[in-house]
């Protein structure tokens, strides 16, 4: 844990402080942010990839 971690956004599923993080829209139109490793069960779950 480095002394600027506080500035990293967390993922929504897992809750780490993490980067990079993907854009997913979910079901109810909410954008949310999820880091690698939890990509994939923002995928099984249908959630849309936000494009830039």
């Amino acid at each position: 844990m480095g002394i600027f971690d506080f500035f990293l956004s967390k993922c929504e599923i897992c809750n780490r402080k993490v980067k990079p993080l993907r854009t997913y829209i979910n079901d109810h139109g909410k954008e949310i942010k999820v880091c690698i490793p939890c990509s994939e069960y923002a995928e099984r779950r249908a959630y849309k990839i936000k494009r830039k």
